[in-house]
């Protein structure tokens, strides 16, 4: 779904930040409770983000893409440019793409990226232009359009990937393993909905069953199975927490024959109904700890 009449403002934030006398400081999250990663673009100067506990520096020229936990901020020093973009998950992953070719940026959407002092003038004037273009057009506000921002959004997600390496080590993969647990992943991502059969994910990838358990399991300590289960529970609690679709809408959406059993599958695997637990994330939104779930990126 493109979401072309939902507000935009309510999916995305840009702050082009100036060069000053004084250091600022920059919420990610934007006072919004939908804010799931933010993109900087360092042009000039250094910086400091507040992740959580973590603590990360950058210096310029510098790119970072992070996932945005509650009260997290972005320090600016004097003299310092760049730009910095809060995205709502739906405008991500709609910027990711559904295809088989996107499955990259997919996975890329969910991991950390910083790279500092960047030695790709190219690319970071490329980058400098989609930042650019995203602030402009989400001044427009009710005239912006969601698929200039989608477009830009892939430009500089096409751009993470690459520079974070993360493209290199997918074409020459690390051992035959990591090929096809990498491969796996693609077709978990493609076929989560339609609730494939390990045989039917082994048959695909060309091995047997029993290779395909004894690689998770050795490489990640979970079966097949369990890794599939959490990429469906993580997606249900997504839905339920940040989209304002029915319990129904939401079990129909991933694929389950029944709203019933949706709701046994999620009890098993989170231990409250999906009713309750969208209750209790509005709840303690604030809390990150309480909405703490098996996140995507556990796989390689």
């Amino acid at each position: 779904m493109t979401p072309v009449a939902q507000r935009i403002n309510a999916h995305a934030a840009a702050h082009r930040i100036d060069t000053t006398l004084d250091t600022r400081r920059y919420a990610l999250a934007n006072g919004r409770h939908d804010t799931a990663r933010a993109a900087i673009l360092l042009l000039s100067g250094s910086a400091s983000l507040s992740l959580d506990k973590d603590s990360i520096e950058l210096a310029a020229p510098a790119l970072a893409w992070v996932n945005v936990p509650p009260q997290s901020h972005l320090r600016v020093s004097a003299g310092s440019s760049g730009y910095l973009l809060s995205l709502s998950d739906v405008l991500v992953k709609e910027a990711a793409g559904q295809g088989a070719e996107s499955v990259p940026l997919r996975y890329l959407a969910d991991r950390r990226v910083v790279q500092n002092r960047l030695d790709a003038a190219e690319a970071v004037q490329e980058m400098s232009a989609s930042f650019r273009s995203i602030e402009r057009e989400l001044k427009l506000g009710g005239k912006a359009s969601w698929s200039y921002l989608t477009a830009h959004l892939t430009l500089i997600l096409i751009h993470c990937w690459r520079l974070s390496g993360l493209e290199d080590v997918s074409q020459q993969g690390h051992s035959t393993n990591s090929t096809l647990l990498m491969r796996f992943r693609h077709l978990a991502e493609l076929h989560l909905r339609e609730h494939w059969k390990i045989a039917r994910y082994a048959a695909e990838l060309g091995i047997s069953h029993d290779r395909l358990h004894d690689i998770c399991v050795r490489t990640l300590k979970r079966t097949p199975l369990e890794l599939l289960h959490d990429r469906l529970t993580h997606e249900a609690c997504l839905r339920l927490v940040r989209s304002g679709l029915t319990i129904e809408q939401v079990a129909a959406d991933l694929g389950f024959r029944s709203t019933t059993h949706f709701s046994r599958f999620f009890r098993l695997h989170t231990g409250l109904t999906p009713a309750r637990y969208r209750l209790e994330a509005k709840q303690q939104l604030s809390r990150h700890e309480a909405l703490a779930i098996r996140n995507y990126a556990d796989w390689p």
